[in-house]
Parts: structure tokens; C-alpha cells; sequence
């Protein structure tokens, strides 16, 4: 069992791998979630996680925050399968998670979403 924990190191912060993210990354979905994706070449985390919430499907700063918070809950908690089956095979990744649903979700709708998510980032081929 991993440790339930979302630090600095695990934060995607860099304006060069977001915007590569973003450019040449690859995606799919699994609503109410965009999934982006990156091989890294090398990083401090096997995983490096981006969260947005449109401005443009929620004006309140306050809704978009709460589904943020939400989401990075869900992926803590779940996240241990995911980044013990990448460090045993030194996969290192840029992920990004979309919020593209116009209701703020359930957190138990979420986390059967992201438990989704990670079954499919397992997949993944570096």
C-alpha cells in the first residue's frame, strides 16, 4: 500500500512540459474527464498532474475550486496502483485532468470515474 499523498514533486509546473502537454500530448475520455497525457523522459515523479476547470462552464472561482479539490481527492487516494505499476517499469508521465461535465459532481460519482482513469493510464506504453 502506497502513502496517500499529493506533494510538490507530483504537482505538474513547468511552462515547457505543460505546453508540450498540451501540444503533443495524447488524450481520451472518461466523463466527466479529459485525460491528456506525455512520456517524460526522466522526472522527480512518475506522475506529474495538471487539474483545470473552465472558466467558461463555471464563472464562480469558488465552483471551479471545489471540483478541483474533488478531483485531486479522488486521485490521491487512488493513485497508488497507478504510480507502483510505473515506478516498477520507470515510466514517468505528464498527465492532465480536464473537468469537462457542467454540473459539479458527486464525490463517489468521481471516484468511479477516476478508478476508470487509472485502469486505462495503466495501459499506457511509455
Amino acid at each position: 500500500m502506497g502513502r496517500y499523498t499529493f506533494g510538490k514533486a507530483e504537482k505538474l509546473c513547468s511552462k515547457l512540459e505543460i505546453d508540450a502537454l498540451f501540444k503533443d500530448g495524447r488524450s481520451f475520455k472518461e466523463f466527466p474527464i479529459r485525460v491528456m497525457y506525455l512520456s517524460l523522459e526522466d522526472s522527480s515523479a512518475n506522475a506529474k498532474l495538471l487539474i483545470s476547470v473552465p472558466k467558461k462552464r463555471f464563472k464562480k472561482a469558488v465552483s471551479r475550486n471545489h471540483i478541483k479539490r474533488l478531483i485531486r481527492e479522488t486521485y490521491r487516494l487512488n493513485k497508488s496502483e497507478l504510480i507502483e505499476n510505473w515506478h516498477n517499469s520507470e515510466k514517468y508521465f505528464a498527465l492532465a485532468f480536464v473537468y469537462i461535465g457542467n454540473e459539479i459532481p458527486e464525490f463517489d460519482d468521481l471516484t468511479v470515474v477516476m478508478k476508470r482513469v487509472i485502469d486505462k493510464l495503466n495501459t499506457l506504453e511509455a
